[in-house]
């Protein structure tokens, strides 16, 4: 190297640089500068300096340049040292955040300083275009780190260059942001780019990948992307140091989450549920696994399980912002309002970008907004006997019924105004009933009670609804129900008859996927009928995907009723057996808005005193919208055939219906 001149020591300093050495470039350089201060060595001497993070002796050379250097050499040399400086202080105010994230509410404090400095310093780059897109790079890095993903796009509109030929790390940056998004088809064109290179390939690479193709309803290449990261991802980290055991590697441990997640991503909830079991097992004191199984849990409708899979924590993991989270949506599903509203406000500072607790926090401000639902049925009946149909609901038939709820107060109550409308086509004319009621609501705790109190349009037939439910655990509820003005047939209310009903209702479920219930009502008309009627039901889940979901209902029914004479159906003795079959098709979903196609087919038979039993048969079809995050409706059409007195009714019918927030 002494045999060297300034000018071939300045470019081996160079040389060096590039190939990730920079012990060797700094002395290279120091040499060069020593046998001809020329402006090119101090540049590579401060470049050199730079990439040992010794900015203060840059900043040296860079003040003891000669008046000779020409002044936007100096300039920019100037602007090279305060570029590296962003760059460093944008690693410490990024290893602050983690440290600090679940101790206090400033964790982006010097992320914050350094954007604020960089904004500031952004015009004084104008004339050196080279360096002012390296700095806003930079800009863009340290945006996306403070969680800034709109602000980074906004960022990337200010260079005109083709988004694929940027540095690797920027595409990384901007892939996470279009995710943030919710524009999930450009993350996956940018994560596609860099997916094969070697030196960028890890878990942070795959799962921002992965998560592209899960909002695309891209299942399938997302498990062929689940098989390949188990192939490739390392297992386990080794130290040089003798006696040092081999540890396993971050990446692997969260890529064993993942896997467990793309079960319930694919609506595999069982096998989910299983899996995370197991490791949890395996690995008892591993915070993520656990955390894991509590959300399954609790996507499987058992929240109280949930609830008590993460109190072996309590107390224990203060830094632990996951489990934090975990325990405030078990509360929102448990109906703590009170709970979820004060860990909604406690979490706020340190959860505020978390995707799970935005939705949670949106949910929870919907209940300052008043919201409506209304469902309506047409009905068109036909029979070979005529008669039949005035004593059913006529050859034409409308009901509605549409609810209006305040917003909710006091965290757990809530007033509504209730609308019902029932109208029916018989051969001695139409007859309608129209009901208006307004009533209050209770919720807490799983448990709910209402009252409404209701009278017919005409100011007559006043009746008072009390209604309770509770759930005991996360596998049994029990409801109870009175109707001071129950629910008749058109003919009953035509001839001024009232009643009354008691209902009475027993719930289990082993999950969202196994669930039974039995049922019962009296109720008691004041025209010398009683009518008991009673209800059981067993559903199972045969199959799930991540598109379809097929369900099997078994119903029974018995009824008897009084000998009197009425006019409406009104058997002794009544029963049936339905097994209806269920499908859902989620044809296209786009984060909160989806369309989904539903299939019903019902077979099973009817008897009753007198005659022997028939076959009934139901098809319906359903499209349902889900049209924002608050709005939905649907409509469909069905058909069906049910025997009366041994003669059968066809009804062909529609449906439609909506409900959503203000």
């Amino acid at each position: 190297m002494d045999q060297l001149t300034a000018d071939s020591l300045s470019q081996l300093a160079y040389v060096y640089r590039l190939i990730d050495m920079p012990v060797e470039s700094l002395q290279a350089a120091e040499r060069a500068v020593k046998s001809n201060p020329t402006a090119d060595s101090r540049e590579q001497a401060v470049l050199a300096l730079i990439a040992t993070s010794d900015y203060d002796a840059a900043q040296r050379i860079f003040n003891d340049a000669p008046d000779g250097i020409q002044a936007e050499q100096k300039a920019r040399l100037g602007h090279i040292i305060q570029l590296n400086e962003f760059s460093q202080q944008i690693k410490q105010g990024i290893q602050y955040h983690r440290n600090n994230n679940a101790r206090h509410n400033n964790a982006y404090v010097i992320l914050d300083r350094v954007l604020q400095s960089m904004q500031n310093y952004a015009p004084q780059l104008e004339q050196f275009p080279d360096l002012k897109e390296r700095f806003q790079y930079d800009y863009m890095y340290a945006l996306n780190a403070r969680n800034l993903p709109k602000q980074v796009l906004n960022e990337r509109t200010k260079i005109q260059k083709n988004e694929l030929d940027m540095p690797i790390y920027i595409r990384l940056v901007l892939a996470e942001s279009y995710l943030k998004t919710q524009q999930p088809k450009h993350a996956e064109t940018l994560y596609k780019s860099v997916i094969n290179e070697p030196k960028y390939l890890d878990y942070d690479l795959y799962a921002g990948l992965y998560y592209s193709l899960i909002e695309q309803e891209k299942f399938s290449e997302a498990d062929l992307l689940i098989t390949r990261m188990e192939q490739t991802l390392a297992k386990y980290r080794y130290s040089d140091a003798k006696g040092v055991d081999r540890q396993p590697h971050p990446d692997w441990s969260e890529f064993l989450s993942l896997k467990g997640l793309n079960y319930a991503y694919r609506n595999e909830h069982q096998k989910a549920e299983q899996y995370f079991e197991q490791l949890v097992a395996q690995a008892p004191s591993n915070l993520s696994y656990q955390n894991n199984l509590a959300l399954i849990q609790r996507w499987r409708e058992k929240p109280e399980l949930s609830k008590n899979s993460l109190a072996v924590w309590n107390g224990l993991t203060d830094e632990e912002l996951g489990i934090q989270l975990s325990q405030m949506q078990n509360a929102q599903a448990l109906t703590d309002i009170a709970t979820w509203r004060s860990e909604d406000a406690r979490l706020e500072s340190m959860l505020s970008e978390d995707s799970g607790f935005k939705r949670s926090r949106k949910e929870l401000n919907d209940r300052n907004h008043a919201s409506i639902s209304q469902q309506s049925r047409f009905s068109k009946s036909e029979s070979d006997n005529p008669a039949l149909l005035g004593q059913l609901k006529g050859s034409r038939e409308q009901e509605s019924h549409t609810r209006l709820n305040s917003p909710w107060f006091a965290d757990n109550f809530r007033a509504f105004a209730d609308h019902q409308y029932r109208w029916a086509k018989y051969d001695s004319g139409k007859l309608h009933e129209q009901r208006i009621g307004l009533g209050a609501e209770w919720q807490k705790d799983r448990k709910a009670a209402s009252v409404i109190l209701s009278q017919d349009s005409h100011g007559d037939r006043s009746g008072v609804q009390l209604n309770w439910t509770q759930w005991l655990n996360d596998h049994w509820s029990y409801g109870l129900g009175y109707d001071s003005q129950a629910d008749l047939p058109l003919q009953a209310v035509r001839l001024n008859n009232e009643g009354q009903s008691y209902q009475a209702g027993l719930n289990w479920q082993a999950n969202e996927s196994r669930k039974a219930g039995l049922s019962y009502q009296l109720t008691d008309i004041d025209d010398g009928n009683t009518r008991n009627e009673i209800g059981a039901y067993f559903r199972q889940r045969l199959q799930a995907a991540p598109h379809h979901i097929t369900d099997a209902t078994l119903r029974g029914y018995f009824s008897q009723n009084d000998e009197v004479d009425v006019p409406y159906f009104n058997p002794k003795q009544s029963h049936s057996i339905e097994l209806t079959l269920e499908h859902d098709w989620m044809t296209w979903r786009n984060y909160d808005r989806y369309f989904n196609q539903h299939f019903e087919a019902t077979i099973g038979t009817f008897g009753q005193t007198d005659h022997s039993d028939k076959p009934l048969y139901n098809l319906f079809y359903q499209h349902e919208w889900q049209v924002s995050r608050t709005w939905k409706l649907n409509y469909g059409i069905g058909w069906g055939s049910h025997p009366y007195d041994g003669e059968d009714e066809d009804r062909t019918y529609a449906v439609a219906g909506f409900e959503g927030r203000f």
